[in-house]
């Protein structure tokens, strides 16, 4: 049963997105509202990055429809609105492309989202030139978070994972991606930004090796430099939860050791 709070603060522990297979689906831990209010989760395609967002609206909306969640906790403020851009909305009929119809359903919210709404935003300034998409996105970010929405957006740009690295309010969340076995685990990282590893998952759809070398002669130098951080600050997180592991089993034993040592002190203090 989700416990409904009257502050601007939600949190999720180990939430499953209803539709989806429950005993396989990777459970979600979220949390929004508290410290931050603003979410940007980068990482691969078909990471999960979508269904983050989707579970989060849906359980905001189950929420206020007192139905029960598929989590071990959750923690719902009650939203005047729920506005979400997700999916592609083109239409040759409407003339619409991807990018017109990403911004026209973003100019619809912009004229609803308030203080107490939830805006979750799919591909933020995609289909459009890198850098203006990069800026329109920063900027649409901005005015939201002056409204005091909540906001969860994901995106692939460079830019926004440096804007939420360096702006307060704002935390930067990744779905990981096991380069071992060039798959992602579907799992959602609070506060690290996630590499997009197009390169990877290209060869591992096939893409042949020649096309890829090329692919990389071309990418911008500074970009590279980005992802090769990322990739960096992934392996010496994965490095630190096994050192972590290790510090916690060690722990344990001394912890043995030392009412081991105490017992033996006491008897021969007798």
């Amino acid at each position: 049963r989700p416990m409904m709070v009257l502050d601007h603060h939600l949190r999720i522990v180990k939430g499953r997105h209803p539709l989806l297979e429950q005993e396989s689906i990777v459970p979600l831990d979220i949390e929004l509202g508290q410290d931050f209010t603003t979410l940007l989760i980068t990482g691969p395609n078909t990471g999960g990055k979508t269904v983050a967002l989707k579970t989060v609206g849906l359980f905001a909306l189950m929420a206020q429809a007192g139905l029960f969640l598929p989590a071990e906790e959750a923690i719902f403020p009650v939203f005047s609105g729920v506005y979400a851009d997700i999916g592609d909305e083109q239409s040759i009929e409407q003339s619409l492309s991807t990018f017109s119809g990403h911004m026209k359903r973003i100019t619809g919210i912009l004229e609803l989202a308030m203080p107490h709404t939830l805006v979750l935003l799919d591909e933020l300034g995609a289909g459009t030139d890198p850098a203006e998409g990069a800026a329109l996105a920063v900027a649409i970010i901005e005015e939201l978070r002056r409204r005091g929405v909540l906001l969860m957006a994901t995106t692939h740009y460079a830019e926004l994972k440096v804007f939420a690295l360096e702006t307060k309010g704002v935390v930067n969340a990744s779905c990981e991606f096991d380069l071992e076995t060039l798959r992602p685990t579907y799992r959602l990282l609070m506060g690290v930004p996630g590499s997009s590893n197009a390169f990877y998952i290209s060869r591992r759809l096939g893409l042949p090796e020649d096309i890829l070398d090329e692919a990389r002669t071309f990418i911008n130098e500074r970009h590279s430099n980005m992802e090769r951080v990322l990739q960096n600050l992934e392996g010496e997180r994965r490095e630190y939860e096994s050192r972590k592991d290790e510090i916690e089993t060690l722990r344990r034993e001394t912890e043995i050791l030392r009412n081991q040592l105490k017992a033996e002190k006491t008897r021969l203090e007798k």
